[in-house]
């Protein structure tokens, strides 16, 4: 997803991409008749969760439908229960942590991610999340060390790099924020990450000529 957040320094908005699993989907906005798709297919999702309460596909595929819906508390309900039915279901727990942070309670999205990461602790996607929440806590150095072991294990990742980028930039480590930001560009030529992030190489150069 695409967002703006303001920078300490310079005093501009960085242009960020925080990682989808983290926010957006919840907020999402359709017509009338896409909402009464959505309406339809979630009461017949809870028929058959009724009838199967164990079968966590289900249960996943239910509280996906509610999180799309805007129906954050049900949502959450449906993730537990499939917590509840299986420990180890990574999946289910990160899409917990994507509720808290909608809800505004990252701290409950962190416990979460700690959880997936004992169970899957090779998981690139658990580390990078990790970043994107204690981002949005302010947290920069932790957020930094998170996204740097999302890239030790996946080093392509290219909205990892923009988001490490960023979390330099607010952390006021300019170098480093470029220095991600040209990854970005060489992985992605043409994106529209790598637009923005040659916007933010340029906005950080112009700042430094002005404050010489």
């Amino acid at each position: 997803m695409s967002s703006m957040r303001q920078a300490v320094a310079p005093a501009a908005c960085w242009a960020i991409l925080i990682a989808a699993a983290v926010g957006a989907a919840a907020a999402a906005q359709a017509d009338a008749e896409g909402a009464a798709a959505r309406a339809a297919a979630i009461t017949k999702l809870e028929e058959e969760v009724a009838a199967r309460p164990t079968d966590v596909a289900l249960r996943i595929e239910l509280g996906n439908a509610l999180y799309e819906s805007g129906l954050l508390d049900k949502a959450v309900e449906q993730y537990q229960a499939v917590v509840a039915i299986d420990s180890l279901h990574v999946g289910a727990r990160l899409n917990l942590a994507s509720v808290y942070v909608d809800q505004q309670a990252p701290g409950a999205a962190v416990v979460e991610l700690d959880k997936a990461l004992t169970i899957d602790p090779g998981n690139a996607m658990i580390y990078a999340n990790l970043g994107s929440t204690h981002y949005v806590m302010q947290r920069y150095p932790e957020a930094i060390d998170m996204y740097r072991r999302a890239l030790e294990l996946d080093p392509s990742h290219v909205e990892t790099h923009f988001n490490l980028a960023v979390a330099f930039a607010d952390a006021q480590i300019f170098d480093e924020a470029i220095r991600e930001w040209r990854k970005v560009v060489e992985l992605a030529p043409g994106s529209h990450a790598a637009q923005i992030s040659g916007d933010n190489i340029r906005m950080i150069e112009e700042f430094r000529r002005g404050s010489q």
